[in-house]
């Protein structure tokens, strides 16, 4: 009995985790001209009010970084979009908190060659 509830309090932890802080971590995605894989180092500052999710978010090291926008979570699964300036519609990352330090997913958008699609993977910087 006493094992369930440890459980039940770790999930609901889990479950109220804050991502408010500062992140790194690797975007991959396939060219689209030559289906290569290009690994980019990425940075993120997230700031979590209730349901939502502000900050920004680019190359590790660019001085600016992309506004994110219309940011949210529901449960464990993050949203946004941001729209660099190479891209021609907005990216959207779908990423699940899979720890209090770990996040990952994916994203998709487009530039002038065609789609991308990227595999993110952030970690907490302590």
């Amino acid at each position: 009995m006493r094992g369930i509830a440890l459980v039940l309090a770790l999930a609901a932890r889990l479950a109220a985790a804050d991502v408010t802080g500062a992140w790194v971590g690797t975007v991959v995605v396939g060219d689209p001209g030559n289906g290569e894989k290009i690994t980019t180092t990425v940075k993120a500052q997230l700031e979590q009010k209730g349901a939502a999710i502000s900050g920004k978010i680019g190359r590790e090291h660019d001085q600016d970084l992309e506004q994110i926008r219309n940011g949210k979570v529901d449960g464990k699964t993050l949203t946004f979009e941001v729209q660099p300036e190479e891209a021609t519609a907005p990216m959207v990352f779908t990423l699940t908190l899979v720890s209090d330090d770990r996040i990952e997913g994916g994203m998709k958008g487009q530039v002038d060659t065609g789609n991308i699609t990227g595999t993110v993977l952030l970690t907490r910087v302590k």
